[in-house]
C-alpha cells in the first residue's frame, strides 16, 4: 500500500487518496500511476500550508476527463442532470478542460472578502503561492469531497474559476447544498453578493 500517512496526520479528511476516489467512484488506477502519486505527493511545509489555508488535497482521475465527463460519474450532484447550457458545442470549456492523475490542491471556500468583486479585484486577493482552477478541477474537488467524505462545499457560495464561456463570461460553481451542483457564466466585471473567487495551490 502506498504511504501516505503523512498527508492524513497533517490534513485529516482534506486528504483524499487514490484508493478512497476508486472505492466511492468506481474508477481504477494503475499501480503505475499510484506509485506516481505517491513520489509527487506535497512535502511537509506544503502540507501545514494547505491545512493553514483551509484547503484540501486530493488525487486527480486516473484517466482525463472532462466536466461533461465527471458530471457522468454522479449526475445526481448536478442542478442540470444532463443537457444544460455548458453541454452546447459552443461551450469548448466544458470539453476541452481536462482533469488528469495528479494532485490538486483546492481551497474548500472562496477566497476570503472575495465577494462583492469584480474578477480582477478578486485576483489580486491572491497569495503569489495561488492561482485560479479551472471550473472541471474545481468540480472534480467538490464531488470527490461529496462522495468520498459525504459533506458538501460551496453550499450557499459560488466561486469564479478561470474557465470562460462562449461569450467571453466567467464560469462559477456552486450552490451545492443538496444534489444541485450550479454551473453558471457570468461577466466578469459584475459585482455579486454571492459570488467569491476560488484558488488552488500552485505546483511549485
Amino acid at each position: 500500500l502506498p504511504d501516505f500517512g503523512l498527508a492524513r496526520e497533517i490534513l485529516g479528511q482534506d486528504f483524499i487518496s487514490p484508493e478512497e476516489i476508486a472505492t466511492a467512484r468506481g474508477l481504477i488506477y494503475s499501480e503505475a500511476q499510484v506509485a506516481e502519486l505517491e513520489r509527487t505527493l506535497p512535502d511537509r511545509e506544503t502540507l501545514e500550508w494547505l491545512r493553514r489555508n483551509d484547503y484540501y488535497l486530493v488525487a486527480g482521475s486516473p484517466r482525463e476527463m472532462s466536466l461533461l465527463d465527471v458530471r457522468e460519474l454522479e449526475r445526481s450532484y448536478f442542478c442540470s442532470k444532463e443537457g444544460g447550457w455548458y453541454a452546447n458545442e459552443t461551450e469548448a470549456f466544458a470539453k476541452s478542460e481536462k482533469v488528469n492523475c495528479r494532485w490538486y490542491m483546492l481551497r474548500k471556500g472562496i477566497v476570503p472578502n472575495s465577494t462583492s468583486k469584480t474578477w480582477s479585484e478578486q485576483q489580486k486577493l491572491l497569495s503569489d503561492l495561488e492561482t485560479t482552477p479551472t471550473a472541471v478541477e474545481l468540480v472534480w474537488g467538490i464531488t470527490c469531497y461529496k462522495a468520498v467524505r459525504g459533506i458538501y462545499l460551496l453550499g450557499s457560495v459560488y466561486a469564479r474559476t478561470s474557465s470562460v464561456d462562449s461569450v467571453g463570461s466567467r464560469v462559477f460553481v456552486g450552490g451545492f447544498d443538496g444534489d444541485d451542483l450550479r454551473v453558471y457564466g457570468w461577466g466578469g466585471g459584475d459585482r455579486l453578493g454571492d459570488v467569491g473567487v476560488s484558488s488552488s495551490r500552485k505546483v511549485l
